[in-house]
């Protein structure tokens, strides 16, 4: 009877404890939710004032790329990073973007800016068209496609008459001071960069988030499960063709001419698959840090060595997060916090 009552003790004990650091996790967990998105709300507030005070043109215009590739980043997440799909296409979705921006507003004579969702539509429907074939292959596979691909249409664009070839094609520029054009697209991009990675966490906690992870994890099981891997996997990919057509359409309007070479270029697929991986594929957190911390790295070898190291730099960045941090940082913060649970 004494050895019951002590086992029964000893178990409601040790249920009230595992209560007590279940209660306690939660509580931590709550905490550095608050703390992280008190985080993120003074950066934004910092940006904002940033962008209304500086005068530091060329500043300006180097954090105006650090955002354009945040919604690259986020865009290329939804597939790349919650379905582990490797999409070396990216370049190839944004440069369609740009030449549609450019074609339809020299030819129409319509501003620039005012084709962004035509430029998005048409990016969209190319994803839809190129893209979805290639995901029937996986792995290694799809990414050789993707960036096979990338060339394919930059080659075309090489010798279409209607992009006019090498020679490029030139858009009208706002009549706006040079500080207030950089402002302008700087905030456009800010504002797409808020609107990107609010709608990847929502998709992140989403029934299309969860299909992805669980193509992510095992594409079989999940298609035994009932999960429409096709056409989830096309949603994801579209989605994000969509985001880099839009995006390609600002950038065109930004710089006022775009040629295929620089337009189609792989280092813009390279920065975006670095960006992710660096700061954390499959994590709406993970394209924030990863595209500024790889975005001023670029910016660093650019001044001091004219962009010659470049990509060996961000290759190698590449294979040693994948290798040895594959979650990225947003791993590393999150480990941090399992080894110290009460800070």
């Amino acid at each position: 009877m004494r050895t019951a009552s002590v086992r029964a003790r000893s178990w409601h004990l040790s249920g009230r404890f595992a209560l007590a650091e279940r209660a306690l996790r939660l509580t931590n967990e709550r905490s550095w939710a608050r703390i992280g998105r008190g985080a993120l709300i003074a950066v934004a507030l910092a940006l904002l004032a940033f962008g209304v005070t500086t005068q530091q043109l060329g500043t300006l215009r180097i954090a105006t790329g650090v955002l354009m590739y945040v919604v690259l980043t986020q865009g290329w997440n939804v597939l790349g990073g919650y379905g582990g799909y490797l999409n070396f296409g990216m370049a190839m979705f944004f440069g369609i973007g740009a030449y549609t921006t450019a074609i339809v507003s020299t030819k129409a004579g319509i501003p620039p800016l005012a084709t962004i969702p035509v430029a998005g539509a048409v990016a969209a429907v190319a994803g839809m068209v190129l893209g979805v074939p290639s995901l029937r292959l996986r792995g290694s596979y799809f990414a050789i496609v993707t960036f096979v691909l990338t060339l394919a249409v930059q080659q075309l664009a090489l010798t279409l008459g209607i992009t006019n070839g090498a020679l490029g094609l030139y858009l009208k520029p706002p009549a706006l001071s040079p500080r207030a054009s950089e402002q302008l697209f700087y905030f456009i991009f800010f504002g797409a960069a808020i609107v990107a990675t609010l709608g990847v966490r929502q998709i992140g906690r989403s029934r299309l988030g969860g299909a992805l992870v669980a193509i992510r994890e095992d594409e079989d099981a999940a298609e035994v499960l009932g999960i429409p891997t096709t056409r989830v996997k096309t949603i994801a990919l579209v989605a994000g063709a969509l985001v880099a057509g839009m995006v390609g359409a600002v950038y065109a309007s930004q710089q006022y001419y775009i040629e295929p070479v620089s337009t189609f270029s792989f280092a813009l697929s390279l920065n975006v698959v670095v960006a992710a991986i660096v700061g954390g594929a499959g994590t709406w957190v993970g394209p924030l840090l990863g595209a500024g911390a790889t975005q001023l790295v670029s910016q660093e070898l650019l001044v001091n060595t004219q962009g010659v190291y470049g990509n060996l730099v961000l290759g190698g960045l590449l294979i040693i997060f994948a290798l040895f941090i594959p979650r990225g940082l947003t791993g590393l913060v999150r480990y941090k916090r399992r080894a110290h649970p009460t800070v």
